[in-house]
């Protein structure tokens, strides 16, 4: 649209540079403006899980921690991250809260698949189960994270027989 009306009419080269110059500025003060929205984010969502370790360390204060995640993900509508998921679970493993732990659980499995096969959260979130005596949730996580070690560990495999074949071309050749 810009280009049919600078070739209708002339402009002065000065001008032409002028505007693009403050097109050019203008978006990258937009850019900067929404890098710097992510990185408060993150520096409020790291301060808040520091806040909520602190607290969850002294087992009297493991609900006081909790409260601030539900503060932060239900009356901020902010989105916690895998840090902050862990500390958490710890805190409900603390305040042996199971009806927190499998709420947090059932967060991840719905809202955060890229997260829900994380070896270390199926592992914490077993020893929450564990702590506050839901064994048959803990030995359900531990058959779900042993198939994907065995998943992985048969990918790993067929990637080191891959290579060694390939080797063995090398070699031949």
């Amino acid at each position: 649209m810009f280009w049919t009306f600078a070739l209708s009419r002339s402009i002065p080269s000065g001008q032409l540079f002028i505007y693009l110059t403050s097109i050019i500025r203008h978006s990258s003060k937009r850019s900067i403006n929404e890098k710097s929205n992510e990185d408060v984010d993150h520096g409020d969502r790291l301060a808040i899980t520091k806040k909520m370790r602190l607290l969850g360390l002294q087992s009297n204060q493991a609900r006081k921690a909790l409260s601030i995640y539900d503060n932060y993900v239900y009356q901020e509508k902010k989105l916690p991250d895998l840090r902050m998921f862990a500390v958490a679970i710890n805190c409900a493993m603390i305040a042996e809260d199971l009806v927190k732990g499998r709420e947090i659980h059932q967060f991840i499995e719905h809202d955060f698949p890229h997260l829900k096969d994380n070896l270390m959260l199926k592992q914490q979130l077993r020893y929450m189960y564990i702590k506050c005596n839901d064994q048959t949730s803990a030995d359900k996580l531990f058959q779900q994270s042993s198939s994907i070690e065995h998943t992985q560990t048969k990918k790993d495999q067929n990637l080191m027989s891959l290579d060694s074949n390939q080797l063995n071309k090398i070699k031949i050749k």
